[in-house]
């Protein structure tokens, strides 16, 4: 399951798996999985994190290949790598223009649809630009 930013920030120096298949592309919280699961995993031998990048250096990279659910992000599958501790101050700045981001998600415009059949989420907004997303659950 994936977690929320300020999850992410509180876990910044833990390790950074995907929660679900991911395109190449941007890696944001939404990708990566809650690392309170990782201990359990670890154990039976489902994951190994040996290697593996920290969720503040992931937030903001660029993931190189199509990669599955459960996979820890290393160097090689990552590029772009971020560096958390730049400055407290600019992480702040991050922080704010996300939430800022993401404030116009949270408005259900009027003639919003969601389904939810054949393990794929459908959503279609009809104000604006017929907008139509679809996504495996």
């Amino acid at each position: 399951m994936s977690i929320e930013l300020e999850y992410a920030l509180e876990h910044k120096n833990d390790p950074a798996v995907l929660c679900c298949r991911m395109e190449p592309g941007e890696i944001s919280h939404h990708n990566l999985e809650d690392p309170a699961i990782f201990p359990d995993l670890i154990d039976t031998g489902l994951l190994n994190t040996d290697g593996c990048l920290t969720i503040g250096q992931c937030i903001g990279a660029t993931l190189k290949e199509t990669c599955d659910s459960l996979t820890p992000l290393t160097p090689a599958l990552v590029d772009n790598i971020q560096d958390p501790g730049a400055t407290d101050e600019g992480a702040a700045e991050t922080e704010t223009a996300v939430a800022d981001a993401a404030a116009p998600a949270m408005a259900v415009p009027a003639g919003t649809q969601m389904t939810i059949a054949g393990g794929v989420v459908k959503l279609y907004i009809a104000e604006g630009k017929d907008i139509a997303i679809e996504f495996p659950v």
